[in-house]
């Protein structure tokens, strides 16, 4: 009986230079996943730093809406400024008198501490933004027939570069008012405006 024979066929495997240029590319890959993460971790902690400093300033934008007195009271050059040189936060230098002289002061100290990222004992600064700072700025000629005329910047550190307050906005007013030495590309602001109307009485 003849046996079966199976053709002949030269056997065949991976040579050292197809290992090598596999190896090389799953680096690559891998590495390529490592950049994409640490981009996005940046991407996200900016996001949640814009988003603390737009809550902090809105929280102060109801502060000056809620009544004439505490306006009138803000409008002292110890609490506001017209050129971004009274500011609160990091290394701020309002003087925090105990008792406070009035309820402008409590708020601007308690927004200050807000903007550090204190807790209630003032001990901890977990979750506030890198070298925040925020400034209560007047007008040097506020609107004509307003109740109140105000400007809320809130400045910090951003993580990696990228776009920067224009020179001449409130914001980069707020950095230069203390000299804060953040990295070009790394400065971020926002401002609110606050005006209050005076409305007019109306006759029917």
């Amino acid at each position: 009986m003849k046996a079966l024979t199976l053709p002949r066929g030269r056997a065949r495997g991976f040579s050292l230079i197809e290992v090598l240029v596999t190896v090389a590319l799953i680096t690559i890959g891998i590495l390529g996943v490592f950049g994409l993460q640490s981009r996005a971790a940046n991407i996200e902690l900016e996001s949640y730093q814009r988003s603390q400093a737009l809550s902090l300033a809105r929280e102060m934008e109801s502060v000056l809406r809620a009544s004439r007195a505490l306006r009138t009271n803000f409008a002292d050059p110890a609490l506001s400024s017209t050129d971004g040189s009274v500011y609160v936060g990091v290394d701020g230098n309002v003087t925090c008198s105990t008792p406070p002289a009035n309820a402008a002061e409590t708020a601007m100290c308690a927004w200050g501490d807000a903007l550090r990222g204190a807790s209630l004992a003032g001990t901890s600064t977990l979750g506030g933004m890198i070298g925040a700072r925020g400034c209560v700025i007047r007008p040097a000629t506020p609107q004509a027939g307003a109740l109140a005329d105000f400007y809320v910047v809130v400045v910090w550190q951003g993580i990696a570069p990228s776009n920067e307050p224009p020179a001449t906005s409130l914001a980069s007013t707020c950095f230069s008012g203390g000299g804060q030495g953040f990295a070009d590309g790394l400065r971020r602001g926002l401002t609110l405006r606050v005006l209050v109307p005076q409305l007019a009485a109306t006759t029917p």
